[in-house]
């Protein structure tokens, strides 16, 4: 079975499908068309040969060939997705980010409206012990534990941005830095609607020095503070 002209994207949801239980087997075409994966009812025989155990280790194979491949920037995309398309989803990427830290975590965003599903595996990541670093206008970061984190503790150490006297601005990047290793730049705002509907670029490096530049910017600022 050749799915080397399948997109990412929709490995990815097929392997959280099939890796849930949602999707039943043996797969249906039916089944698939209701998960957005009509593209894939070719492969449906090939896959029901191998049964569902056997489905998730020819799915962790190929994601895992494609992420290994040379250390160049993969393309992150929220929206509608091209068959041929080799880009990744958001919030899969988000998720997969906060699941792998291991020490340190870096968010900056300009909104988190109704982002409890999206921080979710972040705040699981602070319980194993990593640390994280929030950053956000100074306003939206003074109530962010309050209106945007439903978890308890532990908390993020949250941040603000205070532009000069006068002047109006507001932090509108949105950005992850993970492990002091992993960058993830992106359009898309920590929401539902940022993470799952918008049409949204990013873009997402293995690149440790990058990584070091990027928390310099914030931690060294002198126009963050620290609000709780």
């Amino acid at each position: 079975m050749d799915l080397s002209g399948v997109a990412t994207l929709d490995l990815e949801r097929l392997k959280a499908g099939v890796g849930t239980r949602r999707l039943g087997f043996p797969l249906s075409r039916l089944a698939l068309q209701g998960e957005g994966l009509e593209r894939l009812t070719g492969e449906v025989a090939a896959l029901n040969a191998l049964g569902r155990e056997g489905t998730l280790v020819l799915l962790d194979a190929v994601l895992v060939e494609r992420r290994a491949g040379a250390r160049r920037p993969e393309l992150v995309w929220t929206g509608p997705e091209a068959r041929w398309s080799g880009a990744r989803d958001t919030a899969v990427v988000l998720a997969d980010l906060f699941h792998k830290a291991t020490s340190t975590v870096l968010v900056a965003g300009f909104t988190f409206d109704h982002a409890a599903d999206v921080l979710g595996p972040l705040h699981q990541a602070l319980h194993r012990g990593v640390s994280c670093r929030l950053y956000a206008s100074a306003p939206l970061a003074a109530t962010f534990l309050r209106e945007h984190w439903p978890f308890g503790p532990p908390f993020p150490e949250c941040h603000g941005f205070s532009p000069q006297r006068g002047v109006f601005a507001s932090l509108h990047a949105k950005c992850v830095v993970v492990d002091a290793r992993w960058v993830f730049v992106t359009s898309a705002n920590f929401t539902n609607r940022g993470q799952t509907r918008n049409i949204e670029v990013g873009v997402l490096l293995e690149d440790t020095h990058l990584a070091a530049v990027l928390e310099s910017q914030f931690s060294t600022g002198e126009w963050f503070s620290r609000v709780a």
